[in-house]
């Protein structure tokens, strides 16, 4: 029997309802009128979901049972400690072929990752999608701004097309039509990214957003270490799809009928000037990154992945390293 007391507490639990109904969309409003882009991602998920996925990642470290897989470097401690003078946070140097961690700074430090993010959204839309599913392009995934690779509202455009403007011109764009349109919808791909993350072994690494935006503020921003970054990027370079796709100078999209318009995407890596047998992967940038690299370059059987956190510095910074690792190892590449 509904007692008077019973009645009360659910007409006052509706009302609350429906006040924080209208602040929700008063916001939303207010946020489409002025949108923040480029320092934050003006794109929110469920707070409650993030709090208890952040918690799970909080509750283990990396370092507790390592290594997890074979991605990762066999060893914590490097073989090379007379280092060159690199200013950036905290980095990492790894041989993808013997697993030898080469140097490394902070090796295990939590830092903002900025667009290096792109890295895990592609793995989980290989993951989850055939690469030529078509996507629709949402107002808000448009509109989401900076990086770009020039989607518009409305237009139709396949997996695979998503991935060379996610990856190359590291489209923002991109990164959350992906999010969108796989895995039934957004909250439900931030949670793949994180679920791949734990699978991976990657329990200094979580995931805000699709695309590397900061948060509102550094703890809701996304976030990794340059030893689960060697892991990931290692991983990542086993799909040959997404190893193809990072080592890609230019790639030129057509225009289809009906669908979409000719993408003209540039790697903003610029691989040609950057250093010889580079094949990759990810730069990116944010107020609180900084920026950031991961890089991969092949010369003669020598695979060398590069990770940089928080610098100001990193075109010189990873061609130093790169000087020094192969000189160390014998590599002749100049």
């Amino acid at each position: 029997m509904l007692t008077a007391k019973t009645f009360k507490i659910m007409v006052i639990a509706i009302v609350f309802l429906l006040i924080s109904s209208v602040a929700v969309v008063a916001l939303a409003g207010k946020q489409l009128e002025n949108p923040v882009l480029g320092i934050i991602s003006p794109l929110s998920d469920d707070e409650r979901l993030i709090a208890i996925q952040k918690q799970e990642v909080l509750d283990k470290k990396t370092v507790d049972a390592y290594p997890a897989n074979e991605y990762f470097p066999s060893s914590l401690s490097p073989r090379f400690t007379d280092m060159p003078e690199i200013k950036a946070t905290a980095y990492a140097v790894m041989d993808r072929t013997s697993r030898e961690l080469l140097v490394a700074k902070n090796l295990t430090l939590e830092h903002p990752i900025a667009s290096v993010t792109k890295i895990m959204t592609a793995v989980v839309a290989l993951d989850a999608a055939d690469l030529d599913l078509e996507l629709r392009v949402s107002s808000p995934a448009a509109e989401i701004g900076e990086a770009s690779m020039g989607l518009t509202s409305g237009e139709l455009v396949t997996v695979h097309e998503l991935l060379y403007g996610l990856l190359l011109p590291s489209g923002n764009d991109a990164a959350e039509t992906l999010a969108e349109g796989l895995v039934g919808g957004r909250t439900n791909f931030l949670r793949a990214m994180n679920e791949k993350a734990t699978a991976l072994g990657l329990f200094d690494t979580y995931f805000f957003n699709p695309s590397g935006l900061d948060g509102d503020t550094r703890e809701t921003t996304t976030f990794s270490t340059p030893l689960d970054l060697l892991a990931l990027t290692n991983y990542a370079l086993t799909n040959p799809t997404l190893a193809e796709i990072v080592a890609t100078r230019y790639k030129e999209i057509p225009y289809v009928e009906s669908k979409h318009k000719t993408f003209y995407l540039n790697n903003i890596l610029q691989l040609d000037a950057s250093y010889p047998g580079v094949k990759g992967v990810k730069p990116g940038i944010t107020d609180f990154a900084g920026e950031t690299l991961v890089s991969y370059a092949e010369n003669g059987d020598t695979q060398i992945i590069i990770v940089l956190l928080g610098t100001q510095y990193s075109r010189d910074e990873v061609i130093k390293l790169y000087d020094y690792v192969f000189a160390k190892l014998g590599v002749k590449v100049r």
